[in-house]
């Protein structure tokens, strides 16, 4: 199902109320010593139903992103959530 059926009241057993995001992550930054910015001010959010992939050059900070998504880095700015919980804790 398309992710643009989740807020359609026509699509059958779909609320019309707007879904939250699976992940939302807004201003995300994360700097290594004083220069590296592995990820530097990153906003996005995935509904649900959506199809993501992060795609990019070898350094670009893919890795980075989700590993801080995972809470396996913590990042250097900015708010991350997964599934409405917040993934700093």
């Amino acid at each position: 199902m398309p992710a643009s059926a989740f807020n359609d009241p026509d699509v059958p057993g779909v609320d019309s109320e707007l879904v939250a995001p699976i992940i939302e992550v807004h201003n995300l930054t994360r700097v290594f010593g004083k220069e590296v910015r592995a990820v530097d001010d990153l906003s996005f959010s995935v509904d649900a139903g959506e199809i993501f992939a992060f795609v990019g050059p070898n350094g670009g900070g893919k890795t980075t992103t989700s590993k801080m998504l995972t809470t396996l880095l913590r990042p250097t700015a900015g708010d991350r959530r997964v599934n409405g919980h917040d993934r700093v804790t």
